[in-house]
């Protein structure tokens, strides 16, 4: 989901890890007690501690909703496997299948439901839910006045996150998993194109602009600092850390690199396949990542190889892409036959 265009700057990854450094302090603030939990016992405050949200009013005149312009895209999921110790996709089918927007799916984390962006209509998206007990999928929020993008539990809680669209506004939005709205995660943070939790307070979020930057926002005290400049639309808690991963864009290449929310420091670990941005981590420490139909792997040291040509007929080329907690399933994005658009 996008609102306005990503410009890449021609800043070397050396110097912008060096320059993020500064800008993020290798403190992260303590929240003072000044601010506690609202009084349904919700973790977070009943209000944005960046400030009030301001006034949503109409939107501009040249305004056109993002689900407007989204492509046909379907979700493919399938069971991941390990042979001689390589990651193995079999058994993939079509569990969205139909000529409409379905994408940027995400696991809970007992890896029993997939949730994602489903366009409802030509000008709204809502998130849904595939149940793998039932094989069905269930429709979770019904929002007239807004969109839903990038659906994403939040670590320790009974809610999601997601990107709110609301004439022309795009805010970190939280909502109950029975679909029911919370609040804003943050004010002053916008427009908000992509997201992802590295612990139970710490959204790093794509903030579009030009140029488009990654911040880094605590919810337990409201402050929000610049990571990077130029980052990709995919963002990924690495498992087992509490780091979080992103693709860093200059002209030279597009690297992935880690960031530590902590520290604040940032290193790179690979550049991506040619033109592409996005990725899913294993439990093993592998990224997967997909090159048209082809899915590929990487492992620390022994750089990429092809895991599996998943070329079909009636399936176009891979872009998001998703890992359950526990390695057993993926779930891949797929352009619909057909479709000249890439996979938002």
């Amino acid at each position: 989901m996008k609102r306005g265009s990503r410009a890449v700057g021609a800043v070397s990854p050396g110097l912008v890890l060096l320059l993020s450094g500064l800008v993020f302090s290798c403190t992260r603030p303590e929240d003072d007690g000044s601010r506690g939990p609202s009084d349904d016992g919700d973790p977070f405050a009943g209000t944005p501690l960046d400030g009030p949200l301001p006034e949503i009013g109409p939107p501009p005149e040249d305004y056109r909703p993002t689900a407007a312009g989204a492509p046909a895209t379907d979700i493919w999921i399938g069971v991941l496997d390990r042979v001689g110790g390589r990651p193995v996709v079999r058994d993939l089918f079509n569990a969205t299948d139909r000529n409409g927007y379905d994408n940027q799916p995400s696991f809970d984390p007992g890896g029993e439901v997939l949730y994602y962006t489903s366009a409802v209509d030509s000008t709204q998206t809502e998130v849904f839910r595939y149940v793998f007990a039932t094989g069905v999928s269930q429709r979770v929020t019904r929002t007239a006045d807004a969109s839903e993008f990038s659906p994403t539990v939040i670590p320790g809680q009974d809610a999601l996150s997601a990107i709110r669209e609301q004439n022309g506004k795009q805010y970190l939005w939280r909502y109950r998993t029975d679909g029911s709205e919370r609040q804003a995660v943050f004010s002053t943070a916008e427009p908000v194109g992509y997201h992802a939790w590295a612990d139970e307070r710490t959204a790093v979020m794509f903030i579009l602009g030009d140029p488009p930057t990654l911040q880094a926002g605590d919810a337990l005290s409201g402050e929000i600092r610049v990571v990077a400049r130029n980052p990709g639309r995919s963002i990924h808690r690495i498992p087992g850390t509490a780091a979080v991963s992103f693709v860093r864009k200059s002209e030279d290449a597009w690297w992935i690199e880690r960031f530590d929310p902590f520290s604040g420091n940032t290193e790179p670990l690979t550049r991506t396949l040619t033109g592409r941005e996005d990725y899913a981590w294993t439990p093993e420490g592998e990224i997967l990542m997909g090159d048209g139909a082809v899915l590929y792997a990487w492992r620390a040291g022994g750089g990429w190889a092809r895991i599996r040509d998943l070329a079909r007929e009636d399936a176009g080329d891979i872009s998001r892409i998703a890992v359950s907690p526990d390695g057993s399933r993926i779930a891949l994005v797929r352009n619909r036959p057909g479709s000249q658009e890439p996979g938002e």
